[in-house]
């Protein structure tokens, strides 16, 4: 049984289908994801795709997110 953390990288962020290959890209990256997605879940947001349509255009509010 997969956990919401794991199908929420896995479909929403294609983490699976990602190509990086070179050195330690791919566990990085897999880090960086669980951190924004943990991110996005304390500052309210139940979905990432709605957030992730919510900040794409705006920077400020994407680093309001690390204070």
């Amino acid at each position: 049984m997969e956990n919401n953390l794991h199908w929420v990288k896995d479909v929403v962020l294609s983490e699976d289908k990602a190509l990086l290959c070179a050195g330690h890209a791919l566990t990085n990256f897999a880090i960086v994801r669980t951190i924004a997605v943990n991110l996005f879940r304390l500052n309210g947001f139940a979905s990432v795709t709605k957030v992730i349509r919510a900040v794409a255009h705006n920077i400020h509010q994407l680093f309001s997110f690390f204070q």
